[in-house]
């Protein structure tokens, strides 16, 4: 058996890492479509981005965009009390200045415990209401407007080159070991190459 043999898992080596580089290039690249004997070369990304934008918007739409999952966030004790202190701080600063305009109204009849009470009602029955209108809204919204259509065009209308390095960004450790794995697998088939020609001989 040839010496040069021993050659063979760098060989597979070198062409499974050069088929994966190629590959993930591929996803890219070319931007445009070129034509080679007849037949049309083009990115994989470029080519499919209209139908990754129409995808990404369904999906937004059916399972992002869920009315009950902004109602639970909406309704923590964390936002009824924010909220509580924000409908309260609105109410006395309308009672002050569009109701009792009079200082003396405003000190002596503001403070009395029906108003107090009439007050502390009103808002309690609008933090409780919140969650309900926000979930009525949402609906609506969902409902009216064509989510999926508004996602599906802004994404068709990313430039490429913020597409390409948000993905470079996210998964570029995982690219390389994809291209790396492709070394280590044509190796080992080289090894196996090896050693069945060794066993033949």
């Amino acid at each position: 058996m040839s010496g040069w043999i021993w050659l063979t898992p760098l060989v597979g080596a070198f062409i499974g890492w050069l088929t994966n580089y190629v590959a993930i290039q591929m996803l890219f690249r070319p931007r445009d479509p070129l034509r080679i004997l007849g037949f049309s070369l083009q990115g994989v990304m470029p080519k499919r981005q209209h139908d990754l934008a129409l995808k990404v918007g369904e999906v937004v739409e059916r399972e992002l965009l869920n009315p009950q999952d902004i109602l639970d966030v909406m309704n923590t004790e964390e936002i009824k009390v924010h909220l509580a202190a924000v409908v309260e701080g609105r109410v006395d600063r309308f009672l002050r200045e569009r109701l009792f305009r009079i200082d003396w109204l405003y000190a002596n009849v503001y403070s009395l415990e029906a108003v107090q009470k009439v007050k502390r009602a009103l808002i309690t029955e609008l933090v409780n209401l919140f969650p309900q209108e926000v979930e009525a809204a949402v609906k609506q919204l969902v409902e009216k407007v064509n989510i999926a259509q508004i996602v599906a065009r802004r994404v068709d209308e990313f430039e490429f080159d913020r597409l390409e390095n948000l993905v470079y960004r996210v998964a570029s450790t995982e690219l390389k070991w994809v291209v790396y794995l492709g070394g280590v697998l044509g190796f080992i088939i080289g090894l196996f190459q090896v050693l069945f020609m060794w066993l033949m001989s």
